[in-house]
């Protein structure tokens, strides 16, 4: 039988904090300085939806519902918080995304939403809206501005498990052979 979503999210997000901190162990000999944040309330993310004129998907919505936020998932760019998403800083970084977008190659619809970003990094992740399947999910897509469309993800679950392999593999490449095998592989 198949986890649930919020049980796939708390096993993912407890073994990628415990990876990344690894892996800043064996690269830098420091903390990798992440920050899960508190649980977002129900009535927050319904006063959310409501300003977006769509509901959340939910895989991305029960993520919020667990940590409203994640400061250092991707080094420089957080797992956007509600109260982040106020911050001119983040406003302004979001505003020339859409702008960039606009005027760029990729196509781009403008309700999408990011929902990793910081303000001094050229990389983001954002929610395809155009994907929207019945199940309510929608792609996430890894874009920078240098190369483009990255990666793209069925689901915050699927986005979660992509960079836990990812940072894996970088510990694997510090640590050469030694590294072993994927104690949490399933």
């Amino acid at each position: 039988m198949a986890k649930d979503i919020r049980t796939q999210l708390q096993a993912l997000v407890s073994k990628l904090h415990e990876v990344r901190e690894e892996f800043y162990q064996v690269a830098f000999g420091q903390s990798a300085d992440q920050v899960l944040g508190p649980p977002a309330s129900e009535q927050q993310l319904q006063a959310f939806e409501r300003s977006l004129g769509y509901a959340l998907p939910p895989s991305y919505r029960e993520m919020l519902l667990l940590h409203d936020g994640w400061t250092a998932l991707e080094d420089e760019a957080d797992l956007l918080s509600l109260a982040q998403r106020r911050e001119e800083e983040i406003r302004d970084r979001v505003k020339s995304f859409k702008r960039m977008m606009r005027e760029g190659e990729d196509p781009y619809n403008p309700d999408n939403l990011l929902v990793v970003c910081g303000a001094d990094t050229t990389f983001v992740v954002y929610l395809d809206i155009d994907t929207r399947r019945a199940d309510g999910e929608m792609d996430i897509v890894e874009y920078t501005y240098e190369e483009g469309e990255l990666a793209r993800h069925k689901n915050m679950v699927a986005y979660l498990k992509s960079n836990y392999d990812e940072v894996r593999g970088w510990i694997k490449d510090e640590k050469g052979a030694d590294a072993g095998s994927d104690p949490d592989a399933e």
